[in-house]
């Protein structure tokens, strides 16, 4: 899973990458091989003028080539990244359970079959 960090109108610290970096892999870790990109995109809207104007947004590339979008601001930018990783993963996890379904049935929903040699005998 790659991921990529870009901030606009804030300034991108290490420390910031870094808790980006690390919120990112623990709340998509579990669907690391399912996620082929992740795009996290960090902004002040409002610039210094203060409100509700951290802005984080998310963009989620998929095996199969399906992409999803994630955003979300708040007062303080941490809590924003928390909040559209925390909605990210559900995205991620709604998806692969979607394209499982699509695909067929899963094994354990699969109708039982008697084996083929018991029932010669």
């Amino acid at each position: 899973m790659r991921v990529e960090i870009r901030a606009r109108n804030i300034p991108l610290t290490e420390t910031l990458r870094t808790y980006t970096e690390r919120r990112v892999r623990f709340a998509l870790d579990r669907l690391s091989d399912r996620v082929k990109e992740v795009v996290v995109r960090l902004e002040d809207a409002n610039g210094p003028k203060g409100g509700v104007d951290q802005v984080c947004r998310v963009a989620l590339r998929l095996e199969h080539g399906r992409e999803l979008a994630i955003e979300s601001s708040d007062t303080n930018l941490l809590a924003a990244i928390d909040r559209t990783l925390e909605r990210a993963s559900n995205a991620v996890t709604r998806a692969v359970g979607r394209a499982q379904r699509q695909d067929g049935t899963r094994l354990r929903d699969a109708a039982w079959q008697p084996d083929e040699a018991a029932a010669l005998t």
